[in-house]
């Protein structure tokens, strides 16, 4: 993680901070390029365990610069996504990848270009912009009204719910919690002190077997649970509370990420030794 102080995204047309979430969204997320540069192959062949042709032959593709029209080598992609990339987010090389994935965000084109900015941060949730304390009062007062209409929602759906904690500890529940940059730092700013997770990837405000911010819990927290005989019905909920909370975004001019929240949370020092 970039000490925040001296991340170069604060540079940036559009200043930001960022801390990998390791979610891969980088890596799959459409058709683009990933330019390697002179003496690269060599490692990336090695991290592959493979000969150098062998590797260029499965994962290599030469193809022009859109930029410059200069054929160059770029990563194989299939079907939107880095053919290097192993199951949902994990990369097979690595500490061997190019210079042209780890430095991303921190392009050119990111730094100095809105457009392209505003692209990279709808790919990565650990693009973080400093959001002006007037937008994010406003954002924070009508997010707070729409979780009082979702939880009038959800009592009047009836949902069993008998307390075992089961939700929140996603490798039993055989699910994972996502939510909007929105409501991850509406729940930091209300409820910033955390225990460390109890898990690789559970939420921090799980502790004990209850909810330690269950005010700021997010869209779908509220709108989860195991009762079948409502999980259609409040399912479709979701979809729409979670179009009102974009809407909301676009009203006040927040910046709109998406991502596991409880990664959203880490980036904002929830959890983390013990608090924010």
């Amino acid at each position: 993680m970039t000490p925040r102080e001296t991340d170069p995204g604060l540079e940036g047309v559009v200043p930001f901070t960022f801390d990998c979430h390791r979610c891969g969204h980088c890596c799959s997320g459409g058709s683009g390029f990933v330019w390697l540069e002179e003496g690269e192959l060599g490692d990336l062949a090695r991290a592959a365990g493979m000969e150098e042709q062998a590797f260029v032959d499965r994962y290599v593709r030469r193809t022009p610069d859109p930029r410059t029209g200069e054929l160059r080598l770029s990563l194989l992609e299939e079907g939107g996504r880095c053919a290097l990339l192993v199951g949902a987010n994990e990369c097979s090389v690595y500490t061997s990848r190019p210079k042209h994935c780890s430095q991303f965000p921190y392009w050119p084109s990111v730094l100095n270009d809105p457009e392209a900015f505003e692209a990279a941060r709808e790919t990565c949730p650990g693009i973080a912009v400093e959001v002006p304390e007037e937008v994010k009062a406003r954002a924070f007062a009508a997010l707070e009204a729409l979780y009082a209409e979702v939880d009038a929602f959800v009592e009047r759906a009836r949902p069993v719910c008998i307390q075992r904690g089961v939700c929140c500890r996603f490798e039993e529940a055989g699910h994972e919690l996502f939510a909007t940059a929105l409501e991850a730092d509406y729940a930091a700013a209300h409820t910033p002190l955390a225990e460390a997770p109890e898990g690789t990837g559970r939420c921090p405000y799980h502790s004990g077997g209850k909810c330690t911010a269950r005010a700021a819990r997010a869209l779908g927290c509220r709108t989860y649970f195991c009762d079948k005989n409502t999980e259609g019905v409040l399912a479709e909920a979701h979809e729409h509370f979670l179009a009102r909370v974009r809407g909301i975004e676009r009203e006040t001019g927040y910046p709109a990420a998406y991502g596991r929240f409880p990664a959203l949370l880490a980036a904002r020092g929830v959890g983390a030794e013990g608090g924010q």
